[in-house]
């Protein structure tokens, strides 16, 4: 037979309404007690009925995630994050996959609205096209932003320095000897346009004059890299460094730079960013720029959570998890 509150209630000595209101999270129970009782909860296998929390609550205990790629690591890991901060609090995560399609993102989001309790979203929009966000925000949907930001929506997010992401990786290279120091650079969102402000930035710092000619637009995806990458050997001209926008780009680039017969370090160094999980176990394992995406999925969940608490009022925190750059063999400056 399945676990009834009366089950737990019975096992901690506790009242069914106390039980009831902790799985519900009630501000009169302690986090302590809170804590206490879920745990026990999770061990008889207590399965809450959705349907009848929802009507007693006036909420559906999912939280939206709408993300632009699960294919590699960088997304599952944040929908981990945020996850492990939710579940406790007795939410569960719907996630979906825009494939960096804006008029599927706003499908998805459409879908999701009257579903959840609230939305995180790393938007596939550029980061001026605010309009489509504006709106829901003002109809009263919750909604944190994460990874990317959108100018000017007066939201939540939860980024890392992106700024700092590119001068780290350019420094990197310019501090290894490399004096022509390339760009693929990314979609027109904020993580990418960021990310090339720092490489212009750390270029500058250098005495070094930014060269339209060693910036290439790609994508984030493998597949960019390598089309991007296959284009510039081509082409030829191609620079003894290169700041790739993202690890998955950047694992396409080397990919096509292997395909031309050209080695990595040796011939061009390579520097990514995001420190996807198997990035140390490539071929070259990837020298990148990294930050705790878990800590950037729970702070998303948390604040998601607390603005869903606090009703409709939208308050508006943007959290910055701090970058750091992570040396592996594909830059040079390790020797196998």
């Amino acid at each position: 037979m399945p676990t009834k509150l009366e089950d737990i209630a019975r096992a901690l000595g506790v009242s069914k309404m106390t039980v009831s209101r902790a799985i519900n999270n009630h501000p009169e129970i302690s986090q302590e007690t809170r804590a206490r009782i879920l745990q026990v909860a999770r061990k008889m296998n207590y399965r809450p009925n959705q349907f009848a929390r929802a009507l007693t609550t006036n909420r559906s205990f999912l939280i939206g995630l709408v993300v632009p790629d699960l294919m590699h690591s960088y997304f599952a890991e944040i929908c981990r994050g945020v996850e492990a901060h939710a579940r406790p609090s007795g939410y569960q995560n719907l996630i979906c996959s825009t494939d960096e399609d804006v008029e599927k993102e706003k499908a998805e989001i459409d879908a999701l609205l009257s579903r959840t309790d609230g939305l995180i979203v790393a938007s596939a929009l550029s980061s001026s096209e605010t309009k489509f966000y504006r709106h829901l925000i003002a109809d009263g949907a919750r909604i944190v932003l994460i990874d990317r930001l959108l100018e000017g929506l007066r939201c939540s997010a939860v980024t890392t320095d992106d700024v700092l992401v590119g001068r780290l990786a350019t420094n990197h290279l310019i501090k290894l000897g490399h004096r022509r120091v390339g760009h693929l650079s990314g979609p027109e969102v904020s993580t990418a346009l960021k990310r090339l402000e720092g490489y212009k930035a750390a270029l500058e710092e250098a005495g070094l004059r930014i060269r339209d000619s060693l910036i290439r637009e790609c994508g984030y995806a493998e597949a960019d890299g390598y089309r991007s990458m296959t284009s510039w050997i081509l082409e030829g001209d191609v620079p003894s460094a290169i700041f790739v926008a993202n690890d998955a780009a950047a694992i396409g680039a080397i990919a096509a730079l292997v395909h031309a017969k050209m080695r990595v370090p040796e011939d061009v160094a390579i520097v990514g960013a995001g420190n996807i999980h198997y990035g140390d176990m490539l071929r070259v394992p990837l020298t990148t720029v990294s930050w705790s995406t878990s800590e950037m999925g729970h702070t998303a969940a948390r604040l998601l959570l607390e603005l869903i608490d606090n009703g409709s009022e939208n308050k508006r925190n943007q959290i910055v998890v701090a970058p750091e750059l992570v040396v592996r063999q594909s830059c040079g400056a390790q020797n196998t």
